[in-house]
Parts: C-alpha cells; structure tokens; sequence
C-alpha cells in the first residue's frame, strides 16, 4: 500500500514569512517529505519556492540580498500605497516564466476577491503573479488583476489555509501558524503602523478556527522580531526550524500515519504495539520513507 501523501499549509505573516524557510529546513533535515504545498501571502511566496525545489540555503541567500526597495515601488495613493511589481519580477529572475503546472509539486497560493470577498485558490497560470496576488496586503500593496478578477492578501479570508493541501491531494497536513501571541502596542503610529497592526488583530482572532485543520501545527516564536523587518533573516529561520524541532514527536507520529502498509503488516501482533514509537532521523525511519515514496518530495528536488 503506498504512503499516504503529506501536505504543507503556509501562513502569512509579511516579513514573518521568512521563517518558513527554518520550518522547511527541519522538516528536510527529519526526513519529512513534502508531497504539495499551499500558502497565503509571505506563505505564498516560499511556498513557491519550495514547490519549484529551491533548497532552503538558497532561500536564505536570496532573502538576505533583499531589501523593500528591490520587492516595491511607491505610487499615487488610490488603490494603494506602493506596487508590488517589482516583486512579481524578482520571482520572474529566479523562477523564469514558469506557470503552476510546471512546478515539481502540486501548488496552491490563495487569494481574495475584492468584489466576492470570497476565497479565491489559484492551482494554475503564472507562478510570480499568483504570489504577487496572495502577497497584496489591502492598503498597503494595490490589488492584482488575475482572470479578470481582482485580489488582494489571501489573509483576508484564510490566513492558514489547511484545507488547501487536501484539495491538492495531500491525506495529512502540517500547518504553520505565523500570528503568535499578539502582544501590545503599535510599532509606530503611522499609516504604516496602524495598517500593519490592524491586519495583525485580524489575523490572530481568526487563527484558532483556521488552524483545525491541521495533523500538526506549527507555531514559530516570532512575536518580537516585527512584521517588516528583512533585516532578522537568521533570527527568523532559527525560530522555524526551533518550531519544527519542538514538534519533532508528533511529526514521526504523523510520518508513521503515512507510512503505507501492506496485509502481513496488519497481521503482524507485533506490530500492533509499534504505531507512533518511530522517531524521524532514524535509519529504520529513512529505510521505510524510501520504500513506500512513490512520487518525489520536496527533499528530492535541492
């Protein structure tokens, strides 16, 4: 019986974001793989690049490189404050030209619909604009046409998209939460600010019913280190791959429900006393992950 596939759900979180990047370190590093991926805003555009098989070294170097002048560019103030074009064209640079359906995993970046205020996922087209859409923070960044629809930040409507991964084909998902605890005051009391803090509160009153979806949750310490600063790269990609390594129990029991087994295992009596006791980083662990995968993973890719 084949392994059940495993999906990863990504918040967003602006600059928070780059903790994703620890988080898909130490699940590579557990020898968890990752069969798709789905993420909203800065979720979005990691999870791009997982998706496309961009190692997380490299990640980190190109987050290092950047800076809020390469991502954005001020404009007159009728849709929003800046344009994130110049964004969309750095993927471009890195990724090519490439659609969705190239990807080497099943991807998902999520939306919202200004004129439905539904949920909008996008599973194909353009990779740069589906992230570039899924990254348009209301007021901030001005909305992204796609389809003839126009979108803004998917954290609007779903913030920790947990049911995207099963509608990608994913049995068992992992979610990472990037609200933490919300804390008091504004980091200046600016536009700017009050933007920013006002679609933090929003964000972190959603979480709880967000997050049920998910096998397990992960939760990266990144309350203190801001939502805009690029300059903590490092800090950020410590505190996701601490958040995983804190979670290192339930995600072999999740690796052990997506073991797949055949009728002897089920027959077995002594195997009836061993589901959840197999810890990742393990040679039996590793053994049995390259027997049952199929398809190729995320760690496959790099």
């Amino acid at each position: 019986m084949a392994r059940k596939r495993i999906g990863l759900a990504l918040s967003g979180g602006v600059a928070k974001g780059l903790a994703h990047i620890g988080v898909v370190k130490g699940l590579l590093e557990l020898g968890v793989p990752i069969d798709c991926v789905a993420g909203t805003s800065s979720g979005s555009l990691v999870g791009a690049l997982v998706a496309a098989g961009v190692p997380p070294e490299k990640m980190a170097e190109l987050a290092k490189r950047t800076r809020w002048r390469d991502l954005v560019r001020p404009v007159v103030p009728r849709e929003g404050l800046l344009d994130s074009g110049p964004m969309e064209r750095i993927l471009r640079r890195h990724l090519g030209d490439r659609n969705i359906e190239d990807l080497a995993l099943p991807y998902a970046a999520v939306a919202a619909d200004l004129e439905t205020g539904r949920e909008v996922v996008i599973t194909s087209g353009p990779v740069a604009r589906a992230v570039r859409a899924s990254c348009a923070v209301p007021g901030f960044f001005t909305p992204v046409k796609v389809d003839g629809r126009l979108l803004v930040d998917g954290g609007v409507c779903n913030n920790i998209p947990t049911h995207v991964p099963r509608e990608l084909g994913a049995d068992l998902v992992i979610a990472v939460d990037l609200s933490g605890a919300l804390g008091k005051g504004l980091s200046s009391r600016n536009i700017f600010g009050i933007l920013l803090r006002t679609f933090e509160i929003m964000q972190h009153e959603k979480r709880a019913i967000e997050a049920k979806g998910a096998d397990v949750l992960i939760r990266p310490r990144v309350e203190g280190l801001g939502l805009v600063n690029l300059d903590a790269v490092d800090a950020y990609i410590e505190a996701g791959w601490e958040a995983v390594m804190a979670q290192r129990d339930a995600l072999a029991d999740l690796m052990e429900k997506a073991r797949g087994r055949t009728l002897l295992d089920y027959l077995n009596p002594l195997n009836w006393f061993r589901a959840g006791t197999a810890r990742p980083g393990t040679g039996a662990v590793q053994r049995r992950w390259a027997a049952d995968t199929e398809r190729p993973s995320a760690g496959g890719t790099g």
